[in-house]
Order: structure tokens, then sequence, then C-alpha cells
């Protein structure tokens, strides 16, 4: 009766998923440091295929447009990333800073943070999400060093 009675156990066990761990694993603080950088760097360089490739679920339509439209301002001038970042968990915080000009001449000084969450999924480190954070946007233009003696 007991051998009946273990195999029937260990049979729901193993039907209900009970018997492992189905939930992803953490990944190790290296590779979510290194998938963090790059795609930090992806954005500020203004590289948004690099980055929607890092996403950990690249078929994430949304996540997807606002890693490309995150990294739209800067194709032309890049801004610069302060390493190695700091982490907080699987939250990775940098802070960028850069000048995005206009056609019209008008420019920007843009400083801020890019906070990105790392996960595991489908067997790869991937950015799970990330945002665009304690941005600081200075305006100006090609004419106010000019014209402006306030501005020499």
């Amino acid at each position: 009766m007991r051998t009946k009675e273990l195999v029937l156990v260990l049979a729901c066990g193993i039907a209900s998923g009970c018997g492992g761990s189905t939930a992803p694993t953490e990944p190790p603080a290296a590779a979510q440091q290194d998938v963090a950088r790059r795609f930090a760097e992806a954005i500020v360089r203004g590289r948004g295929n690099t980055a929607v490739g890092l996403l950990a679920r690249p078929d994430d339509a949304a996540l997807a447009r606002f890693a490309l439209r995150a990294a739209r301002p800067w194709r032309t001038e890049h801004a610069q990333l302060r390493l190695p970042g700091t982490r907080a968990g699987r939250h990775w915080t940098f802070r960028y800073a850069g000048r995005q000009t206009h056609s019209d001449g008008r420019f920007e000084d843009v400083r801020g943070d890019i906070t990105i969450i790392v996960a595991a999924a489908s067997g790869r480190t991937g950015v799970e999400y990330f945002a665009l954070r304690n941005e600081d946007i200075r305006f100006s233009t090609h004419h106010d060093s000019l014209l402006l003696p306030s501005n020499r």
C-alpha cells in the first residue's frame, strides 16, 4: 500500500509541476551590468535597432517602439554616458548628458538618467523595461550667443 501512495504522490507532483522551480532565475550581476550598459549606450548613441535587439522580449512592440523613439534624438549627436552606473537589485541607472541640435539651428542641452530593469527571458538576459528619468532640458539657439550680452 505504501508503494502505491508514494507513486501517486510522485505522479501528482510531476503533473502539477511542484517537483521543480519554473520561476526564471535572476541573471548574474555581471551579465545584468553588461546588458544594461550596452542598452544605455545604444540609446544615447542613437542606435535604436541595437537597443531593440537587447530587449528580453524583442517581440514586445510597445517597448520596441519606445526604445526606437528614445534613441532617435541621439542619431546625429551622441550623449556622454557616465559609467559604470549604479545598481539596486535588477535596476541599473546611468547618467547621461548631451546636446541635441535641430535643423533650424536651435539646440537643447539634455541631462538625465536612464534606468534599466534587466531580467532573464527565454534563456537569455535582456532588458525587461527602461525609463528616462530626471531629464533636465536647457533650450538655447545659436543666435543667443551673438545677440544677447547676458550669454557672453
